[in-house]
Order: structure tokens, then C-alpha cells, then sequence
């Protein structure tokens, strides 16, 4: 089963707060972790994936934090992925040449549908950007409110 794990939702969700503050504004570790009451070690280490992947800022210093580094539609889902999950892969043998040897490589017969379903998702997620997701969220509280 294709499942999004929490580290990736946390990511999406420290990312949106984001979104929504001020250029100049910095989001906390312990802010999101306070918010969203996610486990505040968790929530720096997604942080810190996000900031060494050039998704966010880091501010170093007392009244230091995180910011987003670009426009957040100009942050391609693939790109939050490839950051908290490392490459995406839906089965071993793909894409990845550090990878073992297959015990069925001589027999397998879905190595190229598998290729066609990764290169699907992997379009699917180049195109996603995160604005589109923001859009989603405001779309759902507007039909919640009515």
C-alpha cells in the first residue's frame, strides 16, 4: 500500500503554516509542534530535512526560526518528498542502482509496469505543487462553512 507516513504530513503541515504567515515571519519548531501537537524532536529533524533540501530557511540565533525559501507555488510535491522520504520508489528494483539484485530478475514480468506506474507518480508529483494543495484546504473550509 502507497501511504503518505507522518513525517511527510507533518512536513505538508509545517510548510502550509508557513505559507500563511509574513515574509519576515519565523515559524518555530516548538510552535508547530505545539499546534499540530506533534512530537517536538520529530518536528525539528522534519525541519531540519526540509531546511537542508533548500525548501525552507533556517535563522540561527534566540529569536531564530524557519521561513519558507521560495513561493510556495514554486515548491513541487516531489520536491517535499525526495527531502522526508529520500527518493520515491514503489518497488526496490527502481531507480535506484544501489539497490540489490532482485531474486526474480530473470522471471519478473512487472518490472515495466511498475516502470509505467513510477513514472506516473513521479510526473504526478513533479506537477503537485503545494499551492495547489493550499488551494484544496481553502476549498474545503469554504464548503464546511456553507
Amino acid at each position: 500500500m502507497i501511504r503518505i507516513s507522518k513525517k511527510m504530513e507533518y512536513a505538508l503541515m509545517g510548510l502550509l503554516h508557513m505559507s500563511q504567515k509574513n515574509w519576515r515571519e519565523l515559524t518555530t519548531a516548538r510552535e508547530l509542534a505545539q499546534s499540530y501537537s506533534i512530537p517536538p524532536e520529530l518536528m525539528g529533524k522534519v525541519l531540519q530535512n526540509l531546511a537542508k533540501h533548500d525548501l525552507i530557511q533556517s535563522m540561527q540565533g534566540v529569536k531564530g526560526g524557519y521561513r519558507l525559501a521560495r513561493s510556495i507555488d514554486q515548491v513541487k510535491m516531489s520536491e517535499v518528498i525526495a527531502a522526508v522520504e529520500g527518493p520515491l520508489k514503489i518497488v526496490s528494483c527502481l531507480k535506484i542502482k544501489t539497490t540489490p539484485e532482485c531474486d526474480q530478475r530473470y522471471l519478473c514480468t512487472i518490472k515495466t509496469p511498475m516502470g509505467v506506474i513510477q513514472d506516473k507518480l513521479e510526473d504526478f508529483f513533479s506537477d503537485l505543487t503545494l499551492k495547489d494543495i493550499e488551494n484544496e484546504m481553502s476549498f474545503n473550509i469554504k464548503q464546511i462553512q456553507h
